[in-house]
């Protein structure tokens, strides 16, 4: 049986570090709030649409990075580890960074638009946007794999990606944030598919050749 820290250990560097730095967020914000009563690293990281429109454009990117809920924290964790474990040999770590900044500017601009004249912090509920791109991609990478899942017997990896899509919107709307955040999942989510698309049409019109593919789509729950 695998274990599941040594696996995470063995990832990109770059990608271990994007995993670190939302793993850490949720525990320094809320040692932050217990000892000071309020946390500097939400409030220069998280999204402030009013400082936004300013010139802090930094926080479209870093909104994500963070969580101030510790459900949204803990779920968006455990399928960023899981997603970001399968995914490991389809991009080096700088494509990788760019598709989850890619996501998260997707999150972002629905909720510049909504909270446009809003001059407190939007609640930060984790990486909502990240995970429904990287579903999205494990989707376009394997959609034609069969998996096992816990309690759905086997199905393929498209329908095992929309239903935690499906699962993780319900979650989002009805715990972490409403129709405003539910949103913002789903467009960020939409911009790293678009991005994908587009990436697949670069690669398409320079010429295909046929390669061996070994990708495995495994996914233990």
């Amino acid at each position: 049986m695998n274990n599941p820290l040594k696996t995470i250990l063995t990832l990109p560097k770059g990608m271990l570090l994007f995993l670190g730095i939302y793993a850490v967020s949720f525990p320094i914000a809320y040692l932050e709030m217990k000892l000071a009563g309020q946390s500097t690293l939400l409030h220069w990281l998280g999204l402030q649409p009013l400082l936004v429109w300013k010139g802090e454009i930094w926080r479209v990117l870093t909104f994500e990075l963070v969580s101030a809920s510790v459900l949204g924290w803990a779920i968006n964790l455990f399928w960023l580890a899981t997603l970001v474990n399968i995914l490991r040999n389809d991009w080096t770590s700088l494509r990788f960074w760019i598709f989850c900044l890619v996501a998260a500017i997707g999150g972002a601009i629905p909720l510049l638009f909504i909270f446009h004249e809003t001059e407190f912090q939007v609640p930060v509920t984790g990486a909502g946007a990240v995970v429904c791109a990287l579903l999205f991609a494990w989707d376009r990478f394997y959609h034609r794999e069969r998996i096992m899942m816990l309690g759905l017997g086997e199905v393929s990896v498209r329908q095992a990606a929309w239903f935690i899509i499906g699962l993780n919107a319900v979650i989002t709307f009805f715990s972490c944030g409403g129709w405003q955040f539910t949103l913002s999942m789903f467009c960020g989510g939409a911009l790293g598919w678009l991005f994908l698309m587009i990436g697949n049409k670069r690669v398409m019109s320079r010429g295909s050749r046929v390669v061996e593919s070994q990708r495995v789509a495994r996914l233990e729950l």
